[in-house]
């Protein structure tokens, strides 16, 4: 489970891959993860997740590199 400033954290990370990369794919996964949390909870959750990473495998750059980061590291925690 999550803390409050892990959630935050995980929401700010999500919201920079929205706004950062380009993948179509990744970004459904993004886009979708809301409904499977409410559908499937936690671990509705991290599959979206693990779907996204796999999608952002081109995007390149400084933020590529913490955003994939931050959510490889919180998913561990789910």
């Amino acid at each position: 489970m999550l803390s409050d400033a892990e959630n935050k954290e995980l929401f700010d990370a999500i919201a920079t891959a929205k706004k950062e990369c380009k993948d179509s794919y990744a970004l459904s996964y993004l886009h979708a993860m809301h409904e499977a949390g409410i559908l499937y909870g936690p671990q509705g959750v991290k599959t979206q997740i693990l779907y996204a990473l796999s999608n952002m495998a081109t995007w390149r750059g400084e933020i590529a590199r913490t955003t994939k980061k931050t959510l490889k590291t919180l998913l561990k925690k789910l």
